[in-house]
């Protein structure tokens, strides 16, 4: 320890200066993201999770399973599997010689995310979910090597190590399957595929197809069987129809209605797609809170013992 305060006052003036500001820099990104993951669990633990029927536009969390839309698959491009969402990437192995000596270094081949959409499916009701731009906790992930640009076989396949001896490719794979429990916070809202006619017009239209057939009307309404339709029957038979129309019209507005669940506008609220659970996410964001406060107070402390060491 003796060596290190003197050897910060023999370091050339511009290389103190650099690792100065470096601590500087890592300390002040440490405090940036303590705040990012407090807000992030103090959110999550503020905001009630929300039941798709019922939720209010916007901003809202939500619980579910994930469920393939129908229509062309999502597939992930190295393992084959069918899933919900996907994110792969392709490394290749570079050597050089550095001082005489060999360095090994992966460089990224390609790299791929899903851009299609799937479903999370509640309690009450099922939602759309775009995952552009999302942050997602997956529920998969697979690592394998091999000889080719792209695999030949998956993670337990013939031809894949789980070592890279003699391998030139690392394959690396995150996966959400269907099925999967999900926690989402994303932007909420509904839309209409087709609007549906008032009630007046709906109400005339049932009065006048009852009236088109005069039999079924008398069979139905005339109570005390005299062959005609009085205003008290008719009446009723009103009162019938608009309770009809109120039943057709609650069936149509849940057939007729999407929900998407998207990126929000605001950039402080983030969209969040998790396989884990709220206390396991809460938890999470707990650990990297303290652990990114940590650094920024060691980062400090460092920078500001060097500074007075150096002056």
């Amino acid at each position: 320890m003796t060596d290190l305060p003197y050897a910060i006052q023999r370091l050339p003036e511009d290389e103190f200066w650099f690792y100065f500001v470096a601590l500087c820099l890592v300390s002040a990104v440490g405090l940036y993201f303590f705040f990012r993951f407090l807000w992030r669990y103090r959110l999550m633990q503020d905001t009630p999770t929300a039941r798709i029927r019922s939720a209010s536009q916007g901003y809202n969390e939500f619980e579910g399973a994930a469920k393939l839309l129908p229509g062309e698959p999502i597939v992930a491009p190295l393992t084959k599997l069918q899933c919900v969402w996907y994110w792969y990437k392709v490394e290749e192995k570079q050597s050089q010689y550095v001082r005489g000596r060999s360095r090994t270094r992966w460089r990224t081949y390609e790299t791929g995310v899903s851009d299609g959409v799937f479903c999370l499916q509640g309690k009450t009701g099922k939602a759309i979910i775009d995952p552009d731009d999302a942050e997602v906790i997956h529920s998969v992930a697979d690592t394998w090597y091999g000889s080719t640009p792209f695999p030949t076989a998956g993670p337990r396949g013939f031809g894949s190590g789980a070592l890279a001896f003699g391998k030139r490719y690392r394959y690396s794979e995150k996966r959400i399957h269907e099925e999967d429990d999900l926690y989402v916070l994303g932007d909420f809202k509904s839309f209409r595929e087709m609007d549906l006619p008032t009630q007046n017009e709906s109400l005339a239209a049932i009065l006048t197809r009852w009236k088109s057939n005069p039999q079924m009307l008398l069979n139905r309404f005339d109570e005390n069987r005299d062959g005609t339709i009085d205003s008290d029957e008719w009446e009723k038979a009103v009162l019938i129809a608009k309770t009809q129309l109120h039943e057709e019209t609650l069936r149509q507005s849940d057939a007729g209605v999407d929900h998407l669940i998207e990126k929000p506008m605001n950039s402080r609220q983030p969209f969040l797609i998790s396989t884990q659970d709220q206390v396991a996410l809460i938890r999470r964001f707990q650990y990297k809170s303290y652990a990114a406060l940590l650094c920024f107070f060691a980062s400090g402390v460092a920078a500001i013992w060097a500074f007075n060491i150096r002056f």
